[in-house]
């Protein structure tokens, strides 16, 4: 063939030159001999090539088929390639570095279950893994295991020495304590660990106890030795496995058919790239996840799955928007319930019409994103690789007023601090700050402060407002006790919000979409 006229792969143009093609398994012509296309100058030809990949919106993810497309669906379509060894070695992941990747949450009927069952494994496991050491930590926890925890995870020093003078402690089970919940977790997996190592751990883990799951044999074992990385999917026969320690191997109380159990994007994405090679994963450049709805599997820690494909690949972007009104933004938790049973007749019934996004969760649901993000670079995240994203469209203007809210609650948080620090209240102990009211998340205040529309780590797409201004907020309640401060944090104004067009109502929006 001495002619190719080759299109690019969204058709609105052409590249033609006359060139030959030569079969692949023939010799590389002299350079006297070449084409008149190879002996244009590299970077021309380089130039060439990105114009003859580039596809407007750029590629997206089909989890069906573990491939990529075209934005629009369309298969990729990179027959240049074809025209020579050398044409084919020069184009080598051209098309991954100049095409963005675009990854959504993922539901369909055929993984429904699977998501459900997994959210349900890592969820029990978790809290099974927590109620175990809050019940045997104040029995088996030595000296030696405190120093040695203590110095791994210094913030949770307090929580070791309650558990070795005052024992047990159920809160334990159901809190963070205003750190990251993935670092929690690592927290009381690291310590369940040392505790296991006790000669008599497995005889004070088959005792039953009024707060304690009753384990026979090695479970508790199990229960400790399962590394849960619930950002990385996993195939039946570990999901089985994982569903047996968890004891959910069955459909139980925690599955609903009205639930549109989904992975999120972070998942899907990571699930291809640990299925392509090292050498394909070299060449991409940026990833987009688009966490449009609720997901299984305590989603918002997902994004620590990318470190080390980012420590691999120091040129990949990675920018994560989460969708507030459809993800983060939380429901009532007297209403959920009734979401869980709501059928498309209980819903036209009317009994969910007047609900609303309450305003005094809203701060703790969007701190859990913020939070784990600002873990991710003591993890190892490299700087500059990932970015989080707080989407507030298609409304962004009635965003920023329901984001006063956030910038309300930081306030207070510093203020109180600020109080203890000036002796204007009496300062409660590490444990108690962390667990009394008026308290979210360490570094929430000053990441929600510093918020703009261009952060490297933590960015948003709508105006967050001004922050409070600390010093008056504190010459407002000037003479304030304790309990005045603790009373006046639940007075919110206003107190919910609905949805504002083109969202539908607030309970419409939400409703298949409530994972807990």
């Amino acid at each position: 063939m001495t002619f190719a006229q080759a299109s690019n792969s969204n058709g609105s143009e052409h590249i033609t030159a006359n060139i030959t093609v030569p079969c692949i398994c023939q010799n590389t012509p002299s350079p006297h001999n070449l084409p008149a296309f190879l002996r244009l100058p590299r970077e021309l030809r380089d130039l060439i090539y990105e114009h003859y990949v580039r596809v407007d919106g750029g590629y997206a993810y089909q989890f069906r088929t573990n491939k990529l497309t075209q934005s629009d669906g369309k298969p990729i379509l990179l027959s240049l390639a074809l025209a020579s060894r050398q044409v084919a070695s020069e184009m080598s992941g051209v098309a991954l570095r100049t095409n963005t990747i675009t990854f959504s949450a993922h539901f369909s009927e055929t993984t429904r279950e699977k998501a459900g069952l997994f959210h349900e494994a890592i969820l029990q496991i978790t809290k099974r893994k927590a109620t175990l050491l809050n019940e045997l930590a104040h029995r088996l926890l030595t000296s030696d295991m405190v120093e040695v925890a203590a110095t791994s995870y210094p913030q949770f020093s307090s929580i070791l020495d309650y558990w070795r003078v005052r024992g047990r402690n159920p809160t334990f089970t159901r809190t963070d304590c205003g750190e990251a919940l993935s670092i929690w977790n690592d927290f009381i997996h690291f310590t369940l660990d040392l505790v296991s190592k006790h000669p008599k751990f497995v005889d004070h883990a088959n005792i039953p106890a009024p707060v304690l799951y009753h384990y026979h044999g090695t479970q508790a074992l199990d229960i400790k030795d399962t590394s849960l990385k619930p950002w990385n999917l996993v195939d039946s026969v570990e999901l089985e496995r994982l569903a047996i320690v968890a004891q959910v191997e069955e459909k139980q109380h925690w599955y609903n058919d009205n639930i549109r159990y989904s992975y999120s994007a972070a998942s899907t994405a990571l699930r291809f790239l640990h299925s392509v090679p090292k050498a394909t994963r070299a060449a991409i450049r940026k990833i987009v996840l688009l966490e449009d709805r609720q997901s299984v599997a305590k989603p918002a820690c997902h994004g620590r799955g990318f470190i080390p494909f980012c420590r691999e690949n120091r040129n990949l972007r990675v920018e994560r928007f989460v969708s507030l009104w459809k993800n983060a933004f939380p429901i009532s938790q007297l209403r959920t319930p009734l979401y869980m049973i709501a059928t498309p007749l209980f819903l036209e019934s009317g009994t969910l019409d007047d609900d609303r996004l309450p305003a005094n969760r809203t701060t703790k649901a969007v701190g859990t994103w913020v939070a784990e993000a600002l873990a991710l670079p003591s993890l190892g995240m490299p700087e500059n690789s990932f970015t989080l994203v707080l989407d507030g469209n298609p409304t962004p203007e009635h965003t920023s007023e329901v984001f006063r809210v956030v910038q309300r609650d930081v306030a207070w948080q510093l203020a109180l601090d600020t109080c203890y620090t000036r002796g204007l209240l009496p300062t409660p102990s590490w444990l108690d700050r962390r667990l009394g009211v008026g308290y979210m998340y360490e570094g929430l205040p000053d990441a929600v402060r510093n918020l703009s529309l261009n952060g490297s780590l933590i960015r948003c797409n709508f105006d967050p407002g001004s922050p409070y201004d600390v010093d008056s907020l504190l010459e407002e309640h000037r003479g304030w006790s304790a309990q005045d401060w603790e009373e006046g944090w639940a007075t919110h104004e206003p107190s919910d919000f609905q949805t504002v067009p083109p969202l539908p109502p607030w309970h419409v929006l939400r409703w298949q979409n409530v994972i807990i």
